[in-house]
């Protein structure tokens, strides 16, 4: 899995740890994934050659790793993508697609969680039909199971907080840290 970086500095793991408690408050969730995402932009941007980036938050969650991005890469344009997972059959549905019609060359996807791997999956083929050539993924959270789907793909590298193991039923992960869209917003389901 050499297109995979998974982090391993302290302060990463113990904000991890931190955000696995579901009694934090929304502010406190959101407090602790921009931390996290401060330690994955100079991570995921420390090999970057391209003058032609842009930033893509998938909606709703991606928007909490925003704030550290776009200080660690002030300049860049910034463009959305809104994808949900339909909760019966955990497929990806693409509701919201701002990219301009000339793509820049590389891409840095922000979704603070990947699960199944199927929302992570559709924002990489829209870039790659957009014609984004580079794709760097980084998530605070993913599953073992969506890194191994995605391990050796040619223009798409991975940087990840931490990895859990496992998926319950309904396509979270184990430990995980629950619904995070709705904990970083204060939404119940």
């Amino acid at each position: 899995m050499s297109n995979i970086t998974i982090s391993s500095h302290p302060v990463v793991n113990e904000q991890i740890a931190i955000l696995r408690d579901r009694s934090l408050k929304p502010s406190q969730v959101r407090s602790v994934v921009d931390e996290i995402s401060r330690f994955l932009a100079y991570e995921s941007t420390k090999t970057l050659k391209s003058p032609s980036v842009s930033i893509v938050p998938v909606l709703r969650s991606g928007m909490s790793m925003m704030s550290a991005f776009s200080k660690v890469l002030p300049d860049v344009p910034i463009y959305h993508i809104g994808i949900f997972r339909e909760k019966s059959t955990l497929q990806p549905i693409e509701y919201y697609n701002k990219l301009p019609k000339k793509s820049t060359d590389t891409a840095v996807i922000l979704d603070p969680v990947m699960a199944t791997g199927g929302t992570a999956n559709a924002v990489i083929t829209t870039l790659q039909e957009w014609g984004c050539k580079n794709i760097i993924f980084v998530s605070v959270l993913a599953s073992e199971q969506a890194l191994t789907r995605f391990s050796n793909i040619p223009g798409v590298e991975f940087v990840i907080g931490a990895v859990d193991k496992s998926l319950d039923a309904k396509g979270y992960l184990v430990p995980g840290v629950g619904d995070i869209g709705d904990r970083l917003y204060g939404a119940t389901a």
